[in-house]
């Protein structure tokens, strides 16, 4: 592979994504090559590493949020991005910019040209090595750690004990990279429980996910914070806007009450995941010394903002973004419909990978919309056909409300058309049509509101 010269911000992004063409490949062996090459940065590092299906972002980001509102240089590293690829690295909300890219593009692309000409890294594998190198240089105080796929074999899994490791809820997903059962889908997730650490497991809709992860932090001789167990949280209430709840627990030894905690992100599911970021804090109190006042807790649960997920765009129509690509995903969508806004009618703009349980996600929202729009999510091969989408919603969905548009931005624009007056659209599927779309519509704001 060429040695870096002098590149603009677009060669370099062409060169990452050039690697495209390889796919994505889990294993280890070429992210350590890298990592060993540029003297091991992860090492003088600090991480919360979180996995799970459903959640991890949203972990990602209300973590990553507290941490900052007591003070702490915080790097955020998640994906995928939306609308910039600068959106997975970020240091306290502030994303990498095209300069800071470049400058680690060109050392992370040497040490790949030294190490891999005939073990080709993958696009993740340049973004993690980038998001390290960053972080180091920088000398952030920890850094909030996000899964790309599985856990065991993923890129980030590079990194040595995390202080925290986090494992929200796991679903059946990746089926044909991760396993076909809870079971070997949990045992990859739990890959990143290590020795001696800290695990924090988030509220399992399978116990059989639930059993797999607690064998393995026992196994790994790990302290170990359970919802429902360790910690929980109940009396939840939903307006428009947020959602209130209590928390309460008992993490590495300290009892913790936070009554009326108030977040604003929308989902019966965000409740979940505010309670794990909760542990997550504490546990880095309780074992590092890391002071988060309550106040501060309070202030940062109240304050993030995680675009495409349960997102309200006010306007003519008002547009609710949200990247429900799973079956379970879907369900908590439709929980969160009718808690957040019961009675709302809803238009909808669906497209998902065709990797994904088209029929489950069909049957789950179907029945809550009037009117559907399929298209296909653009620039990627692996996007479900409309066509195919419509044999999966015919079986839920009456044929003279739905649409079928293969080009992103017309289909946008049509289901806008047909919603009606009072109605909102409900644009979800994939993360990368919601990105798509907010890029439509001029939203290039990520990390801050």
């Amino acid at each position: 592979m060429e040695v870096s010269t002098q590149r603009t911000y677009a060669e370099a992004l062409d060169c990452v994504f050039s690697l495209a063409k390889f796919g994505s490949k889990l294993g280890l062996e070429r992210i350590r090559r890298i990592m060993a090459a540029l003297g091991n940065p992860e090492r003088r590092l600090r991480f919360v590493h979180v996995a799970g299906t459903k959640g991890k972002g949203s972990v990602c980001a209300f973590t990553a949020r507290m941490l900052e509102e007591a003070g702490y240089t915080v790097g955020l590293y998640i994906s995928p991005s939306l609308v910039d690829v600068g959106e997975r690295i970020s240091i306290n909300g502030a994303m990498l910019t095209p300069t800071d890219f470049l400058d680690v593009f060109d050392v992370v692309w040497n040490a790949i040209g030294s190490v891999s000409d005939d073990d080709p890294v993958t696009v993740f594998e340049v973004f993690t090595a980038m998001a390290i190198v960053h972080f180091a240089r920088t000398k952030v105080d920890i850094v909030v750690w996000e899964v790309g796929l599985g856990g065991l074999y993923d890129a980030t899994n590079v990194i040595p004990v995390p202080e925290v490791a986090v494992i929200t809820n796991i679903g059946l997903e990746h089926t044909d990279r991760l396993g076909n059962s809870v079971e070997e889908i949990a045992t990859q997730k739990a890959g990143i429980i290590k020795q001696g650490g800290i695990a924090v497991l988030g509220r399992q809709d399978y116990p059989a996910a639930q059993a797999t992860l607690l064998a393995q932090a026992e196994a790994m001789g790990n302290q170990v914070s359970l919802a429902g167990r360790d910690y929980s949280f109940s009396s939840q209430r939903f307006t428009q806007d947020s959602v209130t709840f209590d928390y309460a627990g008992v993490v590495l030894g300290r009892r913790v009450s936070f009554p009326d905690v108030t977040i604003s992100l929308r989902g019966t599911h965000q409740v979940q995941n505010a309670a794990s970021a909760i542990t997550a804090v504490i546990a880095l109190a309780v074992k590092d010394g890391i002071d988060v006042p309550e106040p501060a807790m309070r202030r940062a649960l109240e304050q993030t903002f995680w675009p495409g997920r349960m997102e309200l765009v006010p306007g003519t129509p008002t547009v609710l973004l949200d990247g429900a690509h799973t079956r379970t995903a879907a369900r908590y969508l439709v929980e969160s419909l009718h808690a957040h806004f019961p009675g709302q009618r809803f238009t909808m703009l669906f497209g998902v990978l065709m990797d994904k349980d088209m029929d489950g996600i069909a049957g789950m929202l179907a029945p809550e919309v009037d009117m559907i729009v399929l298209t296909r999510v653009p620039d990627n091969g692996r996007a479900a056909s409309p066509w195919e989408l419509e044999e999966k919603f015919l079986r839920y969905h009456p044929h003279s409300s739905m649409v079928i548009e293969d080009d992103t931005e017309l289909a946008y624009d049509k289901a806008r058309s047909l919603t009606p007056d009072g109605s909102w659209l409900l644009v979800t599927g994939s993360l990368y049509l919601v990105g798509a779309v907010r890029k439509l519509m001029g939203l290039y704001t990520f990390v801050r509101p």
